[in-house]
């Protein structure tokens, strides 16, 4: 993909979500004009930024063609029937002093709710696929983690130990402060790197969605679909600007249409928080907090739509409206 198509999509995309004035006809003519000059992937970006783009409230929740290839593992029409809450989520525990016992544990509040997998540093893959070894739940690791800085191929041989050792899925950290920089041909060879050295795995690439613009959310994105990868992520948790905002997920969802995942992670510590960003078109969170979350909005599956609508007001389906407290999580 070149500079000249990134800045083109990046430009339509944000446009169409900041201006609500120009009409779906005009956007749509537009899209279709620079498609003769643009790739597949731009093409098909450009497209979805010509939908209109609805609240919640205006009925969104009845368009299901974010729901993404049933190869991955989450709940991807929430939209439609009855869903758990535990499908989306990726019971995570990475803080360095994390102990076996612990890792242990996560494990098996994993087992014991169905959740869609764990997320764990490296150290600790191999003991998780043992602890789910038949459990149906996966086993997510991260690769270059918090800060993404190290190279391409520490990353992929960090990749391709953690996919030895059991891991079904890499989250990566994005080359962040080249992303900045604009080295978007670094970047996606980066994330070229990871996926190719993951071989069956899902990718995940984290792009440190408050850290960046809007555009670079786009270009960061599209460049993560390019490259191969699986799903983008918003966050790490451990960056000083932020975590997981619905803005972001809305945008990141935009850019990959329904070829990838969205994972929503930081901050996401309470159920309202949670739907708020599986309305957004999250179909992963990645959280500490998920017990919680099936303690606060029950084990079963239940109207996951309605509560879409109008996530502050989950309180309504609760078993215990304790949802913060139950979760007691940091990440």
């Amino acid at each position: 993909m070149t500079e000249a198509e990134l800045e083109g999509l990046a430009e339509e995309i944000v446009a169409r979500i900041q201006s609500g004035r120009k009409s779906v006809d005009s956007t749509r003519a537009d899209a279709q004009t620079r498609s003769g000059r643009q790739g597949s992937v731009v093409r098909g970006a450009l497209a979805l930024a010509a939908a209109p783009v609805a609240s919640p409230a205006s009925g969104v929740l009845a368009d299901i063609s974010w729901r993404g290839p049933n190869v991955m593992k989450a709940a991807w029409t929430p939209a439609v029937g009855a869903r758990r809450v535990a499908d989306f989520v990726d019971h995570t525990l990475l803080k360095a002093e994390a102990t076996r016992a612990e890792i242990v544990k996560l494990c098996a509040e994993a087992r014991q709710h169905r959740f869609a997998a764990v997320c764990v540093n490296a150290g600790w893959v191999e003991l998780c696929a043992k602890e789910l070894a038949g459990a149906g739940v996966a086993v997510a690791t991260v690769c270059g983690f918090p800060l993404g800085a190290t190279t391409a191929h520490a990353k992929a041989a960090e990749a391709a130990e953690a996919v030895a050792n059991g891991a079904d899925e890499v989250d990566m950290v994005m080359a962040v402060g080249r992303a900045k920089g604009g080295e978007w041909a670094y970047v996606e060879d980066d994330i070229g790197a990871v996926v190719e050295a993951s071989r069956r795995a899902i990718v995940k690439v984290i792009i440190e969605s408050a850290a960046l613009t809007n555009e670079e959310i786009v270009k960061a994105s599209a460049i993560a679909k390019e490259a191969g990868a699986h799903f983008v992520k918003t966050s790490t948790g451990f960056h000083g600007s932020g975590g997981a905002s619905a803005e972001a997920v809305r945008l990141m969802r935009l850019v990959v249409g329904d070829d990838l995942g969205v994972k929503a992670a930081g901050g996401v510590r309470d159920c309202a928080t949670a739907l708020a960003m599986i309305a957004a078109g999250a179909c992963r969170i990645g959280t500490s907090s998920g017990v919680g979350f099936v303690t606060c909005l029950g084990p079963g599956p239940l109207p996951l739509a309605e509560l879409l609508e109008r996530p502050q007001a989950h309180g309504a389906a609760c078993t215990s409206g304790t949802c913060v407290q139950a979760g007691g999580g940091q990440y």
